[in-house]
């Protein structure tokens, strides 16, 4: 079962216990007593992660405990972030090298304004079990999403949070797993079912989108001309044509794919569970497998080009040795 699969899980229990009702408010009335800050931990770049992002040149990945972890040495070395939230925090993201953005459990919602060396609680949205994504477009406009059909905006830098409908009818309650847009600016979401969703005008309408698969999507990307999508089964979907149509890319494996990054040519890295690692372009990608076989979640490309992953190892900084092929 990989991080993102274990999420669901927790997401489904806590809609048991009965988390049906969904307000807004600020992060000071969180609770009556406040949050408990993520505890300083001295192997902290070994906690599980679950997101990692660019923040400039620096690096940083988000994951268990409230745990944020930031490199600013292409990933060699990592200090740990002051953070006032012990929750699991799920996803990060940057609209430029110094403000970045993270969510997590209980509608979490995370800033910083110094490329990620420290972080205030900026918002909690209330009654949503988790959100699993964020995305800036820019310093103001950014967009939440998560389990059971989550879907946020904000206008001002997340200071205040609108929500988004963003599936119809059955779709309404489904999974959200990943937003991420265009150099164009068309917004996506990688959704559970096989679907995903795509908007051209901000969020304000969303067009459902069937790659012709039926197991979960978890996350997607833009990739030189085409728009790639990552899910079970070791499925990768690719469309050239804005997600009207879709092609079969052919990875060589049955792990989940939970993450991926693009170069400058186009060329892909995707990673999964079971230590999979994919690496070609949408044409087709060929397997490799790490000997730990570690649950990978997220991959990011250093400034000087080097690849670091995150996963529940936690951070670690590619060399040749590290994975043999599949």
């Amino acid at each position: 079962m990989t991080i993102k699969r274990k999420l669901l899980a927790l997401c489904a229990a806590l809609a048991a216990a009965g988390a049906t009702t969904v307000s807004l408010h600020a992060a000071g009335s969180a609770s009556s007593a406040g949050p408990v800050p993520a505890m300083k931990a001295r192997l902290a770049a070994r906690v599980p992660v679950t997101g990692m992002a660019r923040a400039g040149d620096a690096l940083v990945a988000v994951g268990d405990y409230g745990t944020v972890v930031r490199s600013t040495d292409n990933g060699k070395s990592w200090q740990q972030a002051e953070v006032p939230v012990s929750s699991l925090l799920t996803a990060v993201h940057f609209a430029d090298a110094q403000r970045g953005w993270a969510v997590g459990h209980g509608g979490v919602v995370l800033a910083t304004t110094d490329g990620g060396a420290n972080w205030t609680l900026q918002q909690v949205l209330d009654d949503k079990p988790v959100l699993l994504s964020v995305y800036f477009a820019s310093a103001e406009r950014g967009y939440a999403v998560g389990a059971y059909g989550t879907a946020w905006r904000t206008e001002d830098g997340g200071q205040s949070w609108e929500p988004m409908s963003v599936g119809q009818g059955r779709d309404a309650d489904l999974h959200l797993n990943h937003i991420f847009a265009t150099r164009q600016g068309a917004l996506y979401v990688a959704a559970e079912t096989g679907l995903a969703f795509r908007s051209t005008d901000g969020g304000d309408s969303w067009t459902a989108l069937k790659p012709g698969v039926s197991g979960s999507l978890w996350g997607g990307l833009e990739a030189g001309d085409d728009v790639v999508l990552l899910g079970m089964s070791g499925r990768v979907l690719a469309s050239r044509d804005g997600g009207d149509s879709w092609r079969a890319v052919s990875g060589d494996t049955e792990q989940s794919l939970t993450g991926a990054v693009s170069t400058a040519d186009g060329k892909l890295l995707v990673v999964g569970a079971g230590g999979v690692m994919l690496r070609g372009d949408a044409s087709g990608l060929n397997a490799e497998v790490r000997g730990d076989r570690q649950n990978l979640a997220a991959v990011v490309l250093a400034a000087d080009g080097s690849v670091v992953i995150g996963g529940q190892l936690g951070v670690e900084r590619l060399s040749a040795s590290t994975t043999t092929s599949h």
